[in-house]
């Protein structure tokens, strides 16, 4: 054999060695695997310590938590009790399971815990499955929540939506397990939920909403009812009836899925949508509570401002410690029940009010009335929930109140002659022009044209801004920005709440305080869950909300504010809204839709509201005005409010001077002002004006003519003074046109012209340049441009009107208001 010869061995090649020590080769993947493996123990071991934390800290099941029948009590401003909340309110207790229908109890496990009966309280695999039908069948299709969990939400946590409550309800639903049956904790859920409309409880949603007894009610009433609790507001059927159809149809399908009823059976009951009861045909339940508009604008502050549910309002055996004035109240309830403040309608629909006062100093609620009867449990508050047009009511707060901040002053003149501003074209409430003003006549008299001018000097931002401090918050900056905003042209409309805040920064010299009518909250055990402090802020000068004060008392005194006269001193504005002339059912119609009357004394400040809820053109108000019936509210109620407190002044602080003025140029008097238009006016240091009166001349008349003299006339002359208008004016002729020099024609009295609509309303909605419904913003136009004799109107650089202006302002009454 011979050998097969061998391939010599290789000596095997050695790296090259190097300096410098070799790099080690990091496996990535296993390092990711190894960190993350970490944070998961670390995570688990904290997770775990924090909930053993939070469930130690869980409270224990008390019996007394389940008891509906806690009364929350209601105390007024000197801590007297004067209301009760609680559950048996609207609530009808239902004593055995059995007698809730079968199809009821169905609906319920069907929407909100079909395997209810079968776990003990927790149901993971059903948190699984809700998440999967939410996003197959449609969000709100199935709750993620056991009934056991939305038991113990209701009876012994707070509102907070944390991870921690969730740890603590979980642990509180165990327990709840173990102590009751499930009969006992479906019945109590079925006693406890709230189904909206101030009812709470299945027994008494029969009776809200079909005015029937619960063992009645059919298949498709029961899935109303079923679909109600997830969401009371969203799904109410009288606030969206087609949302509230399909909630309806949602809980059928899901009896179907868990085959509590037949297809067949559903499809007959979609086809049935049940009939509603009527809510005028509801019985009003206000239990023993005195003052309930009051009571209900203190649960919607409760809930809306500090998170306390309605099932801790309802049974949580709270305190509240409220701003109510006993007084106040009872007089603003006695003024809106009583016909005779009121003008009589074409029929059996009311004409309806709202009034709002306040403390001024503290921005404590002392009375709200929100209608003439308190009809519906937590129905429509006017007082705290309108949104209506305010008209001239808003002039102080978005023109006259930031002019004067700005430095100009109660003899400030402007001149009311007709003008334009692109396709804008304001008029005055009663179709005259008074000529050279100043801002006290204006504000005196209400004139719309001279608001408007104003504003355009001052700059709509500035009027918008200086409205917003003052607590205004349905602003918008997309909307309002235009000079509609002069006359209350707000898109969305206010309220007498938010606008009593507002006033009420003109009589706290300049400081404004937010309105509230909750002082603290007490729980069952003395612990106090809320202190309130509302939010103070200085939106003027001392100075400025002083001039404005002094202007507003001469509304009163000699204004269209008169029938507000009380013996101390008051201050006021009147406002009105005529019909939308751009609205075809109103065209030819004289008549309007809303009256204001805002007033304040150096104690308290009130604003009252009156029209219809549903404007149409048998519904409105004709020869009602601001400073007729509303002005006539007010003063009753503040009479009553007010008896037995001493009257005072308001206070004049230091910087506010006095100067003689010539109120047709708002300048010092010159040797040629004649002595009737020479006033002694108030100003703030600073700004009394340094230059003296220009607007007169003296000319040489024929003594027998009056005419001016003529070079080469013999007749015997005469010197005369005459106005000298600064720019002529175009069109209807001014009331102080007479002043002017005579011309060789004899002058014109001034003419009745028809008056322009000054309803600013989103029902009114022209068409914008081009089709467009974009708002642009204006910017100041600087100050008025005039066009001399033989041009048209005055106008200035145009302004985009938004959707809801008509091209005339908001009306108000004349002096006999």
């Amino acid at each position: 054999m011979v050998d097969t010869p061998r391939e010599p061995r290789k000596t095997p090649t050695l790296p090259k060695t190097s300096t410098k020590t070799a790099k080690t080769k990091v496996n990535w993947p296993r390092m990711a695997l190894f960190i993350t493996a970490i944070l998961l123990v670390s995570i688990l071991g904290i997770g775990s310590g924090l909930a053993f934390s939070w469930a130690r800290e869980a409270p224990s099941i008390n019996m007394s938590d389940l008891d509906i029948h806690t009364t929350t009590q209601l105390f007024d401003d000197k801590d007297v009790l004067f209301a009760n909340l609680h559950a048996g309110e609207n609530r009808t207790l239902v004593e055995k399971i059995d007698t809730v229908p079968k199809n009821l109890r169905n609906a319920f496990l069907a929407i909100e815990d079909n395997k209810f009966y079968e776990h003990h309280g927790l149901d993971f695999t059903g948190l699984v499955r809700a998440v999967f039908a939410n996003i197959t069948d449609g969000f709100g299709s199935q709750g993620a929540s056991t009934i056991t969990q939305q038991l113990v939400k209701l009876s012994f946590l707070t509102p907070e939506k944390t991870l921690k409550r969730k740890v603590q309800e979980l642990i509180l639903s165990l327990q709840l397990e173990r102590n009751f049956t499930k009969d006992e904790i479906f019945l109590m859920y079925l006693n406890r939920i709230y189904f909206g409309e101030g009812a709470y409880g299945v027994k008494a949603a029969a009776q809200t909403f079909y005015g029937k007894d619960l063992e009645k009610l059919d298949l498709s009433e029961a899935a109303l009812l079923a679909g109600l609790p997830n969401a009371p507001s969203k799904w109410s059927p009288y606030r969206d009836a087609e949302v509230a159809e399909q909630r309806r149809q949602t809980v059928l399908n899901q009896m179907v899925k868990f085959g509590y009823i037949t297809g067949d059976e559903a499809e007959k009951a979609k086809k049935n949508p049940p009939k509603l009861l009527e809510k005028a045909k509801r019985t009003s339940a206000t239990g023993d509570n005195n003052f309930p508009y009051f009571v209900d604008a203190v649960i919607q502050e409760c809930i809306d401002k500090y998170g306390i549910t309605e099932n801790q309002l309802y049974k949580g055996g709270l305190k509240i410690y409220t701003t109510v004035d006993p007084a106040a109240q009872k007089a603003a309830e006695a003024a809106l029940s009583d016909p005779g403040n009121f003008p009589k309608g074409k029929d059996d629909t009311p004409i309806q009010a709202a009034i709002a006062v306040l403390d001024h100093s503290n921005g404590e609620a002392r009375a709200i009335v929100g209608g003439r009867e308190y009809t519906v449990k937590r129905g429509l508050n006017r007082a705290t929930d309108l949104k209506r047009q305010p008209g001239s009511v808003f002039k102080p707060i978005a023109v006259y109140g930031p002019a004067l901040e700005k430095g100009m002053t109660p003899a400030t003149v402007l001149d009311d002659v007709p003008v334009q501003y692109g396709s804008y074209q304001p008029g005055n409430y009663d179709g005259t022009y008074r000529g050279l003003i100043t801002m006290r006549e204006a504000a005196q008299f209400s004139v719309n044209i001279y608001a408007v001018k104003m504003l355009n000097e001052i700059g709509v931002q500035t009027g918008f801004d200086f409205a917003r401090k003052l607590g205004i918050k349905t602003l918008d900056e997309k909307q309002d920005l235009t000079l509609p905003l002069a006359l209350g042209g707000l898109h969305q409309g206010t309220n007498p709440f938010d606008l009593a805040s507002a006033y009420g920064a003109f009589a706290n010299h300049g400081v404004w305080n937010e309105p509230h009518v909750i002082r603290k909250v007490v729980d069952r055990d003395g612990n106090t869950i809320v202190e309130v402090k509302p939010k103070q802020s200085s939106v003027m000068k001392e100075t400025t909300a002083y001039l404005m004060t002094n202007i507003l008392e001469t509304v009163v005194q000699a204004g269209t504010g008169t029938r507000a006269q009380m013996d101390r001193p008051v201050a006021g504005k009147t406002g009105t809204t005529e019909l939308p002339s751009s609205v075809p059912e109103f065209r030819g119609i004289t008549g309007n839709k809303d009256a204001w009357f805002a007033g304040y004394t150096p104690e308290l400040v009130g604003v009252v509201w009156m029209g219809y809820d549903n404007t149409d053109k048998n519904h409105y108000m004709y020869k009602t005005y601001g400073g007729s019936y509303p002005a006539q509210i007010w003063r009753a109620v503040m009479t009553k409010a007010l008896a037995g407190t001493k009257a005072k002044s308001f206070v004049r602080p230091p910087g506010i001077v006095e100067a003689n003025v010539d109120i047709k140029s708002g300048l010092l008097p010159s040797a040629l002002t004649p002595a009737e238009y020479i006033r002694t006016e108030l100003f703030a240091e600073g700004t009394v004006p340094g230059n003296t009166s220009n607007v007169w001349q003296e000319v040489e008349v024929n003594a027998e003519t009056g005419q001016p003299h003529k070079p080469g006339d013999s007749a015997k002359t005469v010197k005369k003074v005459f106005l000298k208008r600064p720019t002529p004016y175009e069109g209807a002729t001014p009331a102080d046109a007479d002043l002017e020099t005579p011309h060789e024609t004899t002058v014109e009295k001034p003419t009745q012209q028809v008056p322009a609509t000054d309803d600013y309303d989103q029902e009114s909605s022209p068409s914008l340049p081009n089709g467009s419904n974009k708002t642009t913003k204006p910017e100041n136009t600087g100050k008025t441009s005039q066009t001399p004799s033989g041009s048209k109107p005055q106008t200035s650089t145009p302004l985009v009107i938004p959707p809801g202006t008509s091209n005339s302002p908001a009306t108000d009454n004349g002096p006999k208001g």
